[in-house]
């Protein structure tokens, strides 16, 4: 599979790859990993925000990159915020690395399923010293896969940790808040 739609522009693999890995700390602290790239083109690493960059958005409110009251509008540059996640050591990679959001259950489950051998490799490759999993319907098969492979320790959300849309922005940033402090304390 080379190139998969993700709304207006086809956007390939490959773009999503390389806008992703210009933004690779040179030692991981903390990873996200969340589901797929969003159909909707506000892809985490993508330079402008839509408008719908509800996972960039909240992410930063809750590292303290973004202030908590300011709205993100449609066109914000990106790339000062992305330097300083990159700065901290935090880095965001996808279970699926193309769209998987309009997809059926079935194939969005077949396709996290399919995605999570991919994670494992990209853990092994990044070490980091401390991983959250974004998402409900990820939590289970990233979690088992990384217990396969022998970084149940590195886990640092023990239950699934909700997408930020839709009135979940402010348990995530509790529970993004929480695991800050006690990583720090590590």
């Amino acid at each position: 599979m080379t190139a998969i739609s993700s709304g207006p522009n086809n956007t390939s693999i490959e773009s999503f790859r390389k806008a992703r890995d210009r933004y690779r700390p040179t030692k991981v602290r903390l990873l996200w990993i969340a589901e797929s790239p969003p159909t909707s083109g506000s892809y985490f690493y993508y330079q402008k925000t839509t408008g719908r960059d509800h996972l960039f958005r909240e992410t930063m409110r809750a590292v303290g990159l973004w202030p908590m009251k300011e709205i993100m509008r449609k066109g914000v540059d990106k790339n000062p915020l992305l330097e300083s996640f990159q700065s901290k050591g935090f880095f965001l990679i996808d279970t699926c690395s193309y769209p998987v959001d309009k997809l059926s259950n079935s194939e969005r489950r077949r396709a996290v399923l399919d995605g999570t051998p991919g994670v494992v490799q990209m853990v092994s490759e990044l070490t980091p010293n401390g991983i959250i999993i974004v998402k409900s319907n990820i939590y289970e098969p990233v979690k088992h896969a990384l217990e396969s492979g022998g970084f149940a320790g590195k886990i640092l959300n023990q239950r699934p940790l909700g997408f930020p849309s839709h009135g979940r922005q402010e348990p995530y940033r509790k529970r993004i808040n929480d695991i800050l402090r006690k990583f720090s304390n590590v």
